[in-house]
């Protein structure tokens, strides 16, 4: 029986780790959104060109959250927007915008002085407005955290001049929900990041509203460690 137990957590173990470093070769690494995302104080991506997932929310109607970079001349701005398959956002399509120095300005039809004073934009500063208008967007799902989400814009362009550059994530039409916005091409993951993949699995599953499986799941993997501790422990 301990040969029996023994090998399967040892199966147990295997599979985790294969599921956890095929589902990083796809997965961003996550940013920290509970810190301000204003135009004053935004939320910094320490280098653009990694991949990050910003899992956060339009509160209210008017809401806008600013993330902040520094970019160099000629390298790659790439951004996209996936949105949580939960019903009560399947219309919900807020709005991108690459504001920064070298941009030519673009205000995807809308109206330029709503999109400027919306936004708070200086008279100098460029823009750049993507916005999607796909009415059956594709669906995505991910296969580590067992989530999914509708696929909508994305958006990328070479750096002509150096400096920072802020993406802005609003909705035109005053709309609220919650989105995920990943920055970056370059899937970089290190120790540090595959320790805390428990902890993004939770976090992303309990983001998607998936609380009651999330419980359940957990209540069951605890059981289990209960179930082969005991056995290994009285039952040697």
């Amino acid at each position: 029986m301990r040969i029996i137990i023994n090998s399967f957590s040892a199966v147990l173990i295997i599979l985790i780790l294969i599921l956890i470093i095929k589902s990083t070769a796809l997965a961003h690494i996550p940013l920290d959104t509970s810190i301000s995302a204003t135009k004053a104080e935004p939320i910094f991506v320490k280098d653009h060109q990694i991949s990050w997932a910003a899992y956060n929310q339009l509160d209210n109607a008017g809401d806008v959250d600013y993330y902040s970079f520094q970019a160099e001349q000629g390298e790659e701005i790439y951004f996209s927007m996936v949105i949580p398959e939960i019903e009560k956002y399947q219309n919900f399509r807020p709005d991108m915008a690459l504001i920064g120095p070298g941009l030519e300005n673009d205000y995807a039809g809308y109206n330029r002085n709503y999109i400027n004073s919306f936004l708070k934009l200086d008279p100098e500063e460029k823009i750049i407005v993507v916005r999607d208008d796909q009415a059956d967007p594709e669906i995505f799902f991910e296969p580590f955290t067992r989530t999914s989400y509708w696929r909508r814009q994305q958006f990328s362009t070479a750096v002509t001049a150096a400096g920072t550059y802020y993406l802005a994530v609003f909705s035109a039409e005053k709309a609220e929900g919650k989105y995920t916005l990943a920055i970056g091409r370059k899937e970089v993951w290190g120790l540090r990041d595959l320790i805390r993949m428990p902890k993004i699995w939770w976090d992303t599953r309990i983001f998607v509203e998936k609380d009651t499986s999330t419980y359940l799941i957990l209540a069951f993997i605890i059981s289990i460690t209960l179930f082969l501790v005991y056995r290994f422990i009285f039952k040697q």
